[in-house]
């Protein structure tokens, strides 16, 4: 189970001594645990540090707990939002739900309460994260299948994004995220393994083993392949060719 991070927003003291003791004493799956008194610091620190799980007092100091709520959610939708309230109030609960609260609870909260919540949103978490990596794992999958069909020709990313369904910027975002590179480096390795390929296999010419990978300057593909490898391509099939005697 993935550990998460918790934001507890509550002008009580108590409160937040109360939950970090849950966690202690249950040992429940939490990272970090972020605190605060006021609304405004509450989504100061939501923005800053992305929990996953907020518990949020209705009324504080600066902002009350539904506008922290409705910022919070705004800016990431993937927070679990639960409301700790004093106040039995129908409609504070209702206005809560429509403003995408995951829970309302009454006070005093009890401690299998707390564990399960957090519980709930480790799993979710989890479950998330999992969902996620599927996704950018195939994203890539179409990547690397798009550049390599397409090697001879002129790449560029909006035509890769098109191809994968997603716009530009998410999809440099997701590519280096998963990959650890960015997609031009990438396009790049992949051009010069190819030409590598070719320069040991073929007896085709410089000029034309650049043109079969998509450069359409033999002298800048050169350049490329002795940045990437420390040796021209001449030299590269020279070196193979004698070893291979």
């Amino acid at each position: 189970m993935r550990e998460i991070k918790l934001l507890v927003a509550d002008d009580e003291q108590m409160v937040r001594t109360f939950v970090k003791s849950v966690i202690d004493k249950e040992k429940l799956p939490v990272a970090q645990v972020f605190e605060t008194d006021n609304g405004v610091d509450a989504i100061h620190l939501a923005q800053q540090y992305h929990p996953e799980l907020v518990l949020l007092d209705i009324r504080m100091p600066g902002c009350d707990g539904l506008r922290v709520a409705e910022q919070i959610i705004e800016e990431n939708k993937n927070t679990r939002i639960i409301i700790i309230s004093a106040y039995n109030d129908f409609e504070y609960a209702r206005t809560a739900f429509r403003a995408g609260v995951t829970d309302y609870l009454l006070k005093p909260v009890r401690p299998n309460e707390i564990a399960n919540l957090i519980t709930r949103a480790a799993e979710q978490a989890f479950a998330a994260t999992k969902a996620d990596d599927t996704k950018k794992a195939s994203l890539v999958e179409a990547v690397e299948h798009f550049v390599e069909k397409n090697i001879e020709s002129p790449i560029q990313l909006k035509d890769i994004a098109a191809a994968v369904f997603v716009s530009p910027s998410h999809l440099s975002k997701m590519f280096k995220q998963y990959t650890g590179k960015s997609l031009v480096d990438y396009i790049q390795e992949v051009r010069l393994l190819a030409a590598e390929k070719l320069l040991r296999d073929t007896d085709l010419t410089i000029t034309e083993i650049a043109g079969r990978v998509g450069f359409n300057d033999a002298a800048y593909f050169a350049t490329c392949f002795k940045h990437h490898m420390d040796i021209t391509p001449l030299q590269f099939r020279k070196t193979y060719l004698k070893k291979q005697k």
